[in-house]
């Protein structure tokens, strides 16, 4: 947990208007989160605080590359990300999530914890389909081996299809036919 102690921001003797925090999330923060889907990263994080009076406004960004693996053949591969989120803060009676990106914390508050905002941002920002970047054909990129494997499976699942197809074609008794009409009505 000592990779996440800078991220712990003491906002109360800081004087209003604009701060900069620069972090950088590494191998060693992500490790600090149980199953997390990133293990190995190298981003550069930048945090601009712009402390009102009455409000916290918090601008994350967040550039650099993080390793994850293909969901076609398995491998790992570099992604490029670049991230800008927006985080409101304001002050109340007790901790309460408005929005998104709404948060009421107490005024009796001093310091905010950034990090767990980071994670979630870099982990919701990650594609839902994880392929490997390349030009127009992306399975050029992909492991020869794996795409063979599945070139072969693709192709006797096609049998199989052909296959249930004729047996579709067999004759039926005709008392249900009038059944099989409902099901396009």
């Amino acid at each position: 947990m000592k990779a996440l102690k800078p991220f712990e921001i003491a906002f109360v003797g800081l004087s209003s208007g604009v701060h900069e925090f620069t972090y950088e999330l590494n191998d060693a923060f992500f490790s600090c989160y149980a199953d997390s889907e990133v293990t190995k990263a190298n981003l550069a994080a930048t945090l601009i605080m712009h402390k009102k009076n009455n409000m916290l406004d918090l601008e994350f960004l967040v550039k650099g590359k993080l390793e994850l693996n293909c969901d076609r053949c398995l491998e790992a591969f570099w992604y490029q990300m670049e991230l800008h989120k927006m985080l409101y803060i304001k002050f109340g009676d007790r901790f309460e999530e408005q929005s998104d990106d709404v948060i009421i914390i107490p005024s009796t508050e001093s310091h905010i914890d950034v990090a767990q905002y980071f994670y979630e941002f870099v982990v919701l920002g990650l594609p839902g389909k994880r392929v490997h970047p390349g030009g127009k054909n992306k399975e050029d990129n992909c492991d020869t081996g794996v795409i063979e494997q599945l070139e072969k499976y693709k192709s006797d699942n096609n049998k199989e299809k052909a296959k249930q197809n004729k047996q579709e074609d067999l004759p039926t008794d005709s008392r249900w036919d009038a059944l099989k009409n409902l099901k396009f009505n």
